[in-house]
C-alpha cells in the first residue's frame, strides 16, 4: 500500500504531465497542474524546488518507460530484417508517446537556459546512444567502422523526426524512416 505521500506526489507528477504535455513548460503555471492534481498549490512546491525540477522528475520517469520500450529492440533476431524492425520501434514510438516526445523537446528548450537542464540533456542523449550502440554491437559489421559516432547520428536523428513529425502532421514520417534504413543497411551491412 502506498502512503499518503507518495499519493500526493504520484498526483503531482500526473497532473504536471498533463498540463505540461499540453500547454508546454511556459505556459503551465504550478496553479494549474494544482489544480488538476486536486491539491493546493504549496505542496507542489513541498515536493518540488521548482517548476524545473518537477520537469525533471516527470522526465526522468519517462525516460525509463522510454528505455524500457526500447529495449524490445534486443528481442529482435539479428538477420537480414534487424534494422528495418529495430527502427521500427522508435517510429511507432512517435504515434505511440506524443506526449513524451513534446516533453523532450521541452526539455531541449530548458536545457539552452539552465545548467541544470544541460546536464539532463546530456544524460538522455547519452542514454539514447547507449541504447543505439547495444543494438549496433549486436551486427556482424565492419570493424572500421565508428560505433559511438554512427550510435549519435542514428540518436539524433530519431529525435530529429520525431520533431518533423510534431512540427509537421504532414510529414511523411515513414518514408523518412525508409530511407534511413536503406542508408544504414548500405553503411553496414554492404560494405
Amino acid at each position: 500500500m502506498k502512503s499518503a505521500t507518495g499519493d500526493t506526489k504520484n498526483k503531482i507528477i500526473a497532473a504536471a504531465y498533463q498540463v505540461l504535455a499540453e500547454q508546454g513548460f511556459e505556459k503551465a503555471s504550478t496553479k494549474e497542474i494544482a489544480k488538476q492534481a486536486g491539491i493546493s498549490q504549496g505542496l507542489i512546491n513541498y515536493y518540488f524546488s521548482s517548476k524545473e525540477d518537477l520537469m525533471f522528475e516527470i522526465f526522468h520517469l519517462e525516460s525509463a518507460r522510454y528505455i524500457e520500450e526500447m529495449n524490445k529492440i534486443s528481442e529482435i533476431p539479428v538477420n537480414e530484417n534487424f534494422i528495418r524492425q529495430a527502427l521500427a520501434v522508435p517510429k511507432n514510438m512517435v504515434h505511440q508517446y506524443p506526449d513524451w516526445h513534446r516533453l523532450r523537446f521541452e526539455l531541449f528548450a530548458i536545457g539552452l537556459r539552465s545548467e541544470a537542464g544541460r546536464k539532463e540533456i546530456q544524460q538522455s542523449l547519452e542514454a539514447g546512444k547507449q541504447q543505439v550502440l547495444k543494438s549496433l554491437n549486436t551486427l556482424p559489421i565492419n570493424e572500421s567502422i565508428n560505433k559511438k559516432a554512427l550510435a549519435s547520428i542514428i540518436n539524433i536523428t530519431i529525435d530529429g523526426l520525431a520533431l518533423e513529425q510534431m512540427a509537421d502532421p504532414d510529414f511523411d514520417i515513414d518514408a523518412a524512416y525508409l530511407t534511413l534504413i536503406e542508408l544504414l543497411e548500405t553503411y553496414l551491412l554492404k560494405r
